[in-house]
């Protein structure tokens, strides 16, 4: 029994310490740079002596609630998050749907044109929508001019427009992934359940709404929690796209953690990566309770 204990311990010791010096550590580091000012820099010198860290408690916390940056990146984050998961799930499980169909012609083509942004880089992805949505020499707008539309929006400056093109692009990137797990989670649908509904007189749809969808609620379940983890934690492709750290109109809170880090206040900065731990754990207790409330219903 001894042995074996070893041998698991030995293929399951190195993951852990991997995530414990990734994940725990700078969980808690984090955590505790929280409840401290502290501008960076060596923490004792031969000219000044220790410099440490000082300590001001719930003041980083308590000062984000009044910050019209954090309430700004709030806000874009949260209409990020609302914006965009729940329209790649549901036009990704439409797309696997289809791409199930014995039917449709040419699936695998379809799969691997759906599939390639999401093996892409993000940052690649962000460089050439960037170019693409550029007011001076973008793609778009020069086939808009063609129709005869000379003076476009500076889609990348303008309004609301920065977030939405952010929003559609990683519409656009996400759904890959989630067909390719539908598609997967499809093929678990035993198959008599639709010959039982078309004797029954079901239609296509009704098929989908009543067998099809009830049938791949983990997969939606499981797409639903990661897609909100990782929309609260959006950063690359809003830094990439706009390329500025200042508009209160395309600003998260990632973009505020990276903006107070560079200008030194690593306590405050800290603190809003608390607070973005703090609506991961709410958004994910959230949907676990209520998917499970559904299951056993």
């Amino acid at each position: 029994m001894g042995r074996r204990t070893g041998t698991a311990w030995a293929f399951i010791g190195f993951p852990l310490a991997v995530l414990a010096a990734f994940v725990l550590v700078p969980t808690v580091v984090g955590l505790g740079l929280s409840l401290f000012q502290w501008s960076g820099g060596p923490l004792w010198t031969e000219s000044d002596g220790w410099r440490l860290p000082v300590w001001v408690g719930l003041d980083n916390l308590t000062r984000m609630a009044s910050d019209p940056r954090i309430a700004a990146g709030l806000r874009n984050t949260l209409i990020f998050v609302v914006a965009s998961v729940p329209p790649t799930v549901l036009i990704a499980f439409a797309l696997a749907v289809l791409l199930d169909a014995e039917w449709f012609r040419g699936r695998s083509l379809v799969r691997t044109m759906i599939f390639m942004p999401t093996i892409v880089s993000i940052v690649a992805i962000g460089f050439v929508w960037r170019w693409v949505l550029d007011d001076q020499a973008g793609l778009l707008n020069w086939i808009l001019g063609l129709v005869g539309l000379t003076d476009p929006p500076r889609w990348l400056v303008e309004g609301w427009w920065p977030l939405t093109w952010i929003i559609i692009v990683s519409v656009w990137r996400g759904i890959g992934f989630c067909v390719v797990l539908y598609l997967a989670a499809l093929q678990a649908v035993p198959k008599s359940l639709y010959e039982a509904a078309a004797l029954d007189g079901a239609g296509r749809v009704q098929a989908v709404r009543h067998i099809t969808w009830p049938m791949v609620r983990p997969m939606t379940a499981f797409l639903l929690i990661t897609g909100v983890i990782g929309s609260l934690q959006v950063f690359d492709l809003v830094f990439i796209m706009t390329g500025r750290t200042e508009t209160l109109r395309t600003t998260v809170l990632n973009v505020e953690i990276y903006r107070n880090f560079t200008y030194g206040s690593y306590g405050y900065a800290a603190a809003i990566g608390v607070l973005i731990f703090a609506l991961t754990i709410l958004a994910t207790a959230g949907q676990l309770a209520w998917f499970g409330r559904g299951a056993a219903r």
